[in-house]
C-alpha cells in the first residue's frame, strides 16, 4: 500500500528536479542575444557587456564609441569587415599586421584578443 505513494513521490521529485535543471540552464544563457538579421557589438569577449547595434541598411565606415571584444553577424544577407582601428583603417595598432581586416559573414560571430578590440566596421552590400 505504501509502493504506490512511494513511486509516486520519487516520480514528483524527479519531475521537480528536472525542471530546476532546465531553469538552471536556461538561466545561464546570454542575456545579450541578437535575433537573426541583427548585428551587434558587445564590450566583453563573451558577447556581454555593452552592446552596440549596427544597422545593416547603413554601408558606410562607422567607429564605434569604444573598443569592442566580440561581434555578433546573424544577418542572413549582410557579410561585414571590422577593423581593429578606428575609421576603417586596416591593420592591428603596434603590430606588423598593416593589412588585419576581419571578414564576417552572415550568421556568424567572433571575439578578439587584441588588446585594441574592434574598433570600427563597415556592412557590405546585401548578397542576393
Amino acid at each position: 500500500m505504501g509502493r504506490p505513494w512511494k513511486r509516486r513521490l520519487v516520480g514528483m521529485a524527479a519531475v521537480t528536479s528536472g525542471a530546476a535543471v532546465l531553469a538552471g540552464v536556461s538561466a545561464a544563457q546570454p542575456a545579450a542575444a541578437v535575433e537573426i538579421g541583427g548585428i551587434a557589438f558587445y564590450t566583453n569577449h563573451d558577447f556581454s557587456g555593452t552592446e552596440v547595434r549596427v544597422d545593416s541598411a547603413d554601408y558606410e565606415c562607422h567607429t564605434l564609441p569604444q573598443a569592442m571584444y566580440s561581434v555578433q553577424n546573424f544577418s542572413l544577407t549582410h557579410d561585414m569587415d571590422v577593423y581593429y582601428k578606428a575609421d576603417c583603417v586596416a591593420g592591428v595598432p603596434d603590430s606588423p599586421y598593416s593589412d588585419a581586416v576581419l571578414r564576417l559573414d552572415g550568421l556568424r560571430q567572433s571575439g578578439t584578443e587584441v588588446p585594441s578590440g574592434f574598433r570600427s566596421y563597415r556592412v557590405l552590400a546585401a548578397t542576393p
